[in-house]
């Protein structure tokens, strides 16, 4: 059994991150810009995480005040491992059940628990690249402040390697189920969509709630200071709650010179091999029973099916508008395509509406005095927002990676480049207007918002949509990604993702930054608004020109 996993690993690492293909490439010298690329990308986002890490050094310091240093690390936990669990609904999906290798794998003579497990494995590795740079910077924060021993570094080591462990298990149990229960003939992906939204929204409001009962019971009793000062991890073990793991990581980092760290270390590394068990256990019985469901194809029915005439059958429509509908029923019609694009533009508006439906308005503290009487402030936001959502929704960036293998047939298709941009584009202002729905619902749930403020969100936000929306394809024609078994690979596992979105947090940052010194200038809120559509509309045009110019060129050159 363990040498079919082990064989099934090394295999499914090979070709999720492409090892052979990456020896290749770092001998080719023809290929090597692309490492260039990713160097770039990877530094255009070192600023973001500077600001960030700036940010966790002054938390320290607040915690550290008052003595509560252990509730520093359950943020970093908490971050983590939340992440994971949200993210990794998407990716087990993509991986278990919509791969293409799962048609090599399924009629072989090898258990479900070890496709599973090796899927399994693979997909902790790749979470990694989610949990490690939100993690590591307040294990390190903390181990330096504090001065710690050589055995928090040892606990560290091993917690961070098990980190993604739940979480993962915890979506594949509830993805396999999901599978399992809503493998219903011609609704199954309507019902799997709808599930995982409602899913997503629920764990939400439970964590919400959950850490808005312990503040209250925190700060309920008049002693709650003095009992603050005389247990050091007071604040981990009441909000920890929300979710045990996480209190218990923090508590065996916060405690390693003590039994009780052992204890919770110890604690932490069983629930995380246990739950993995379960999910093992649980995949050997229910994960074929909703494979089946998303192998099936459908048929013909000969005789039975109905007579169209063909001039019923022929509706002319322009060619962008039909490459647009082309972009879109591909984005529904794959469940992978749709969650990933759509949970970036709403998953924000959804957290925003849950933690002010659970903790009250009061929650929003000082936000809600700064932006009193300054009702521009809210469409300046929404503005930066939705712009930042048209490289978010992964819709653009991965385009012509979405192809794959079919990528050859919008080649010989008679359709012109401009068209095929405009097409592209108008599937992406179509999830734009799905987060511009709940970007605006979320805020008006908030706050106090007003029909010019929706007006200019909407007009604004579009435009900025588009520029933002042809830098990703300027990225993703120019190196596209085709060669892939996994559509999950097409957009989160895309370089192209990465790469534009560095790209889009400067363009963004540069607007906002003009738009900040235009306001402390004095300048009209009409003429700011003016300016920055005039920004949008010029970009469009200027981003329009190299990349009708790509498209032309790879379209010729790519095989």
């Amino acid at each position: 059994m363990m040498d079919k996993m082990i064989s099934l690993i090394k295999t499914d690492l090979n070709i999720t991150f492409g090892l052979s293909a990456l020896k290749y490439k770092l001998k080719n010298k023809r290929d090597r810009w692309q490492f260039i690329i990713l160097i770039f990308a990877l530094i255009s986002i070192v600023p973001t995480y500077i600001v960030m890490v700036n940010g966790l050094l002054k938390l320290y310091d607040a915690y550290n005040t008052i003595g509560q240093q252990s509730m520093f690390l359950l943020n970093g936990f908490i971050s983590s491992q939340l992440l994971v669990f949200l993210f990794g609904i998407i990716f087990v999906m993509a991986k278990y059940y919509f791969s293409n290798d799962l048609n090599v794998l399924v009629p072989l003579p090898i258990k479900p628990g070890d496709i599973i497990g090796a899927k399994f494995i693979t997909s902790v590795v790749n979470e990694y690249l989610t949990s490690l740079p939100i993690i590591l910077p307040f294990i390190f924060i903390f181990g330096i402040k504090a001065q710690v021993g050589i055995a928090y570094w040892i606990y560290s080591l091993i917690l961070v390697a098990f980190l993604p462990i739940i979480p993962l298990a915890l979506s594949s149990i509830i993805v396999m189920i999901l599978m399992k229960y809503t493998n219903i003939k011609g609704r199954k992906d309507l019902f799997r969509i709808v599930g995982y939204f409602i899913l997503i929204i629920v764990i939400l409001a439970f964590q919400f709630k959950i850490q808005s009962i312990t503040q209250k019971s925190l700060i309920g009793g008049e002693d709650f200071f003095l009992k603050m000062v005389q247990d050091s991890n007071l604040l981990v073990r009441k909000l920890g709650l929300s979710f045990p793991p996480s209190m218990w990581g923090a508590l065996a980092l916060s405690n390693y010179f003590n039994i009780a760290g052992f204890l919770n270390f110890i604690l932490f590394v069983g629930v995380s091999i246990g739950v993995f068990l379960l999910m093992i256990f649980l995949g050997e019985r229910i994960f074929f029973d909703g494979l089946i469901g998303s192998l099936e194809v459908s048929v013909s029915h000969g005789k039975k099916g109905k007579k169209i005439e063909l001039d019923e059958s022929i509706k002319l429509s322009p060619p962008f508008v039909a490459i647009g509908l082309k972009e879109i029923k591909m984005l529904i019609r794959t469940p992978v395509y749709l969650f990933n694009s759509v949970v970036g533009v709403v998953i924000l508006p959804i957290i925003m509406v849950i933690s002010t439906f659970m903790n009250g308005r009061e929650s929003l503290g000082e936000l809600s005095v700064f932006i009193e009487g300054k009702s521009y402030m809210i469409t300046l936001f929404g503005i930066g927002l939705v712009t930042a959502y048209g490289v978010m929704n992964c819709v653009g960036c991965t385009t012509f990676s979405r192809e794959g293998k079919s990528f050859w047939i919008q080649r010989t298709m008679p359709i012109k480049v401009k068209d095929q941009i405009f097409g592209r584009i108008l599937s992406s202002l179509f999830v734009q207007a799905i987060g511009i729905i709940a970007l605006i619902g979320s805020i008006a749930f908030i706050s106090k918002v007003t029909l010019e403020n929706v007006l200019w969100i909407i007009l604004l936000g579009l435009l900025g949509s588009i520029p933002m929306t042809e830098l990703g394809m300027i990225v993703d024609i120019f190196r596209p990604l085709l060669d892939w078994d996994n559509p999950q690979k097409a957009m989160k596992q895309n370089l192209n993702v990465l790469i534009s979105m560095g790209i889009g947090v400067l363009y963004v940052f540069a607007v906002g930054f003009l738009a900040y010194k235009m306001l402390m200038s004095g300048f009209n809120i009409l003429g700011i608004y003016g300016i920055i559509g005039l920004i949008f509309i010029l970009s469009s045009y200027i981003f329009y020109i190299p990349l009708k110019n790509l498209i032309k060129r790879q379209f010729e050159m790519l095989e």
